[in-house]
């Protein structure tokens, strides 16, 4: 190992996939394509039958560590990521999931984040039926009883958090619950204003939303962050999104893609 490479922290960059091999060749190309001279990439695949698997082993030179085997569910996938990683810090690009340029992570970590247990910054979101890409700012973890404050695709954690608290395998909003445990914790969020991570949206929080707002506020109740204006909010939210795709398909194409590019939140 040089000089250089030892003195800035490991990164560990983990990506979960299954029968998503075009998704995944766009992150493979996007983690080997850092300019930051320390990164470990490992690919946990669940068992996938699309060609993943012959693609994953084409790139085995630039990959530390990768596994296909069946799993139950994508936080297991990202369990199983963490406790095969050996950086100092932690992100999940999973597939389809890309970093915006060349040189976040050499950006983000041009400091050393001693002060913060998690550092993170902005996103894109990209909806590919509208053909819309939205720009999705980070928060502070204020927001938290009612959202998340920032994408996963965004936000660089300490992975010894993780391996202590690992993601529930028994919700779809595990990863908003993790946050919520961390400022509970009063560990340190660190905001860096730089756009870190382009997803796509049609992840399973925006598939099953309804499902996801009812447990981020039970989350949200067992933690003690629920007031009657949140309540009020969460509830609006629910409406929100039970309509939500009725009105879209009924407003001009203009005027959805108007309103989609300004939502902020969610």
């Amino acid at each position: 190992m040089t000089e250089s490479i030892a003195k800035v922290p490991k990164i560990s960059v983990v990506t979960v996939n299954r029968n998503m091999r075009d998704g995944l060749q766009t992150t493979i190309e996007s983690v080997v394509g850092q300019t930051y001279p320390c990164i470990e990439f490992l690919i946990i695949d669940g068992a996938s039958v699309d060609g993943s698997v012959e693609l994953i082993q084409g790139f085995a030179s630039h990959i530390a560590y990768w596994t296909s085997e069946p799993d139950v569910g994508i936080y297991d996938a990202m369990n199983k990521g963490v406790r095969a990683a050996t950086g100092e810090w932690l992100i999940f690009m999973n597939s389809g999931d890309l970093f915006h340029d060349k040189d976040v992570v050499a950006d983000v970590f041009a400091k050393f984040h001693s002060d913060a247990d998690l550092v993170y910054g902005h996103s894109v979101c990209r909806y590919l039926r509208e053909g819309v890409e939205r720009f999705v700012p980070a928060q502070s973890p204020k927001v938290l009883p009612l959202r998340m404050n920032c994408s996963h695709q965004s936000l660089f954690t300490r992975r010894s958090l993780l391996l202590a608290q690992p993601f529930s395998l028994r919700l779809i909003a595990a990863d908003y619950e993790f946050l919520v445990r961390m400022r509970a914790e009063r560990r340190r969020f660190k905001l860096v204003d730089r756009i870190v991570g382009v997803h796509t949206n049609g992840g399973v929080s925006d598939v099953r939303r309804l499902r996801s707002l009812k447990e981020r506020a039970v989350i949200s109740i067992e933690h003690g962050l629920i007031t009657p204006w949140r309540a009020l909010s969460y509830m609006a939210m629910a409406i929100r999104a039970g309509l939500g795709p009725h009105v879209k398909r009924a407003l001009p194409k203009q005027i959805a893609t108007w309103i989609l590019k300004r939502r902020i939140g969610g």
